[in-house]
């Protein structure tokens, strides 16, 4: 066989399709198919080669089925990884992150933040003399308010 730092030779991967390697050889070859492209043309030439000598599936359909089967009961078993009874922590929760980002918005507002973020927003208040509709709702809303106080 060849050495692990080559490209293995076609008779090499014949051995691997034959199962024929150690191991820790074929978990090496199966990582280069991953990784290297000449070797994976070598290893679909060996493939065609050794085709005739692999035995052949009688029912497909049956084969399939029992291969999902499998990973449907192995799927189960490992998605219960926490149990039942573990809460999430605070600091993890959905509503304490809405609630900082809604704080950090209103300390950003407060200290004007949001005012530097565009360039001389003051000229484009002079060109227009009429107030704005979010000015407008505001003294609607504070004078309704107001009149809803006792």
């Amino acid at each position: 066989m060849s050495d692990n730092r080559q490209v293995p030779l076609l008779e090499d991967w014949a051995a691997y399709i034959r199962g024929e390697l150690s191991p820790e050889r074929a978990e090496w070859m199966e990582s280069l198919l991953l990784e290297d492209e000449q070797a994976f043309a070598i290893y679909m030439q060996a493939l065609d080669m050794e085709a005739q000598g692999l035995p052949v599936l009688e029912d497909p359909e049956h084969f399939v089925e029992h291969v999902m089967n499998q990973l449907e009961t192995s799927h189960t078993s490992m998605v219960h990884l926490e149990p039942k009874g573990s809460r999430p922590r605070w600091y993890e929760h959905r509503l304490f992150h809405y609630v900082v980002a809604a704080s950090l918005t209103l300390v950003f507002l407060s200290a004007g933040w949001f005012d530097k973020l565009t360039p001389e927003p003051q000229k484009a208040d002079t060109h227009m003399n009429k107030s704005s509709y979010s000015e407008e709702l505001v003294k609607v809303t504070t004078d309704w308010l107001d009149k809803m106080k006792p």
